[in-house]
């Protein structure tokens, strides 16, 4: 039987969480079907792919504030050209441009679409103009996955019931061939995310700065335009070797083996992947209860302690609490790992390839 060809569209493929499941999925259903994915920009994927997969690019170069309806008409046209010279049979697309960019091409080309949101709408970077083309354009979309609740009430009056699909990120199959379970834990609270205000990472350096921290460090994993901000904050505390920003870091497994603590401080999400990383790999949790995400993820007091966002005074609570009761760390680790069981990158992509299959054979 002829292999059926699907293709992912998002803007880029550098690092990220979108940029992280896409090629979770690229990786998992390569064997099932020929898989191209189309990135606004060329660039080297943050993340490793399989070989098969067939990685093609719009344009070059991207050019900062490079935003007009003439680039993203551009951008359109060779995604279209692509698609259709591929004789692709499925389009799937990651993000709000590239869910408009799908279902339009998917419509002129008579093939399916499905579309997924993976940030919180109410805090998208988007123009009033790309909203309302969203509503306009999104009720054509053949299925809209989403992660939360959350999200599904924010689309509810603009798509019909039957055109959700829930389905939680999986976890990318290189990490959980890299936990360790038996690694050693150092004294280390982790924080995993992009450097920006949205991340909060200066509360958690506020807070671990007003606590008695001995011989821990804080140690966050990330690049952003918020970098010499945190930078700054730290010297001011005096943290310099208390305090590590690591910048990116491909082999993020190394961290999340050897922490004891995760701290998680963002002030919204859509579908914290870092947070399920943690928990997958039993790290005692520490995660502010913003929307959306961290709820369907965090049963408090059983794997982890859910605390209000923007409180400094909780935070620096339940990280002395962590910091000194090993019988609690031990308790939420052990459920944390449980409660992740289903996000395992194989048991994420039957989901996607029974969706697609279904979409395909209708």
């Amino acid at each position: 039987m002829k292999r059926k060809k699907i293709a992912f569209i998002i803007p880029s493929l550098e690092t990220g969480g979108a940029e992280r499941v896409v090629s979770s999925l690229a990786n998992e259903l390569i064997d099932d079907f020929d898989v191209t994915i189309i990135a606004y920009y060329n660039c080297t994927p943050f993340y490793k792919l399989d070989e098969r997969i067939d990685f093609q690019f719009c344009k070059i170069d991207y050019i900062k504030g490079e935003n007009s309806l003439m680039t993203h008409f551009q951008l359109f046209t060779r995604t279209y050209k692509i698609l259709k010279s591929k004789k692709i049979n499925l389009v799937i697309g990651f993000m709000s441009t590239a869910n408009i960019y799908a279902i339009v091409s998917s419509k002129l080309l008579r093939i399916p679409n499905i579309i997924s949101e993976r940030s919180n709408p109410n805090y998208n970077d988007i123009s009033n103009f790309w909203v309302k083309l969203r509503r306009l354009i999104y009720p054509y979309a053949n299925k809209l996955v989403i992660q939360t609740n959350g999200i599904k009430d924010y689309f509810n009056d603009i798509i019909n019931e039957e055109q959700f699909e829930t389905i939680k990120n999986p976890l990318a199959k290189d990490l959980i061939l890299k936990r360790d379970l038996n690694s050693i834990k150092d004294k280390l609270i982790l924080n995993v995310g992009r450097l920006s205000p949205s991340k909060n990472q200066d509360l958690l350096i506020k807070a671990f700065a007003n606590i008695d921290h001995k011989d821990w460090k804080l140690i966050i994993v990330g690049e952003g335009e918020f970098k010499k901000e945190l930078s700054r904050l730290i010297d001011f505390y005096k943290l310099e070797d208390k305090v590590i920003l690591i910048g990116n870091e491909p082999n993020v497994s190394k961290y999340y083996n050897t922490a004891s603590i995760f701290a998680f401080t963002s002030k919204h999400e859509g579908f914290p992947n870092v947070l399920t990383e943690a928990l997958y790999f039993g790290l005692p949790t520490i995660s502010t209860n913003c929307s959306f995400g961290p709820s369907e993820l965090i049963n408090d007091l059983e794997n982890g302690f859910l605390i209000p966002v923007g409180d400094q005074i909780q935070l620096e609570e339940k990280l002395k609490i962590l910091m000194t009761d090993s019988d609690l760390r031990k308790k939420f680790s052990n459920n944390a790992i449980n409660s992740t069981v289903n996000f395992e990158g194989t048991k994420i992509s039957l989901k996607w390839k029974s969706l697609i299959t279904k979409l395909l054979n209708a």
